[in-house]
């Protein structure tokens, strides 16, 4: 006979919160999960070297709610959400940044969908935004033609997947690597693109999700980001051969897609050098593409437009 004593319970979903210096949000994220329909859940707080609070805030919650803290030195957060998947019981993983919140449906709705067809690899919702004052914005995707089917096409052109939104079985997730943990800017991309490529994805059109907008985040360089999703994006068409052959119109448009990217945020930026040498690049892909001409055109003639001027208008010297 078994020693049910000592058995470990196994919840159904374990939600992962990576967490550094979160003391200000982290309450409201908790709260969040702690007003789930579904009460299945224990919670993985992975205190990623945090000098506030952020621990102090998470032990408040263990007397309502079954939370438990890790902690590790700061690594940033791709190793504090693969610390968390490795430690959890749950079937299901799900993951929230200590800054977003979810909406009472949420795992129960994202349970129920993985629960009506194992071949699926993960599962996400649709987002609407806050920013500091808690204004509540419009849906993300509100209208667009996002579906089951073709979200493989839509994610190589763009990563509009918010991780806040993602619950998967946290057997897969081991399966295609985790996070990778040699970048800051992308890591969830090159995640979301491995899950998307070998199993079907399901996608619940209901903003199930509130992602704070912030501009002091991580992503929040543009040329960085833009970048660092251009190297996610090349990597993955390499490793994927089969895929970029028989996709190849979607692969040259994918590349041409994320060069422009980096071109207009290098414009941005005011180097329009580097900016006409990514349109360059991206029309080798897309030559078709009028608004990467455009771009391409404005970046090579401003710097010769501005020296005309300067020739043209008077000094202000007086003589």
């Amino acid at each position: 006979m078994p020693d049910h004593s000592t058995m470990v319970r196994t919840p159904k979903v374990s939600v992962v919160i990576p967490a550094f210096n979160a003391e200000k949000y982290l309450g409201e994220a908790l709260r969040s999960v702690r007003e789930q329909t579904l009460r299945d859940v224990e919670v993985i707080v992975v205190d990623d070297g945090s000098s506030d609070g952020t621990v102090a805030l998470t032990e408040q919650f263990a007397s309502t709610m079954e939370v438990t803290v890790l902690r590790q030195a700061n690594a940033g957060p791709s190793a504090a959400r693969n610390a968390g998947i490795r430690s959890a019981r749950g079937r299901y993983c799900a993951f929230l940044d200590a800054d977003d919140v979810m909406l009472p449906e949420l795992l129960e709705a994202q349970s129920s969908v993985l629960d009506s067809d194992p071949d699926l690899g993960w599962v996400l919702t649709d987002v609407s935004t806050f920013d500091e004052s808690g204004t509540i914005h419009t849906r993300r995707w509100s209208g667009s033609s996002l579906s089951s089917s073709t979200l493989l096409d839509r994610l190589v052109l763009e990563n509009f997947v918010t991780t806040s939104a993602v619950m998967a079985p946290t057997t897969r997730l081991c399966e295609v690597g985790l996070f990778p943990v040699d970048r800051r800017v992308a890591e969830d991309y090159e995640l979301w693109l491995r899950l998307a490529s070998r199993w079907k994805t399901a996608y619940i059109d209901r903003p199930l999700v509130r992602y704070r907008y912030r501009g002091d985040g991580l992503s929040a360089n543009r040329l960085y980001a833009a970048t660092c999703a251009l190297e996610v994006i090349e990597a993955f068409w390499r490793e994927h051969p089969d895929l970029s052959r028989a996709n190849s119109r979607l692969a040259h448009h994918s590349l041409a897609r994320h060069l422009a990217n980096v071109g207009a945020a290098a414009a941005s930026q005011g180097d329009r050098k580097a900016a006409a040498a990514y349109f360059v690049r991206s029309l080798r892909h897309h030559p078709s593409d009028v608004s990467t001409w455009k771009s391409l055109v404005k970046a090579a003639l401003r710097p010769a437009i501005a020296r005309k001027r300067a020739i043209n208008e008077p000094s202000g010297l007086a003589i």
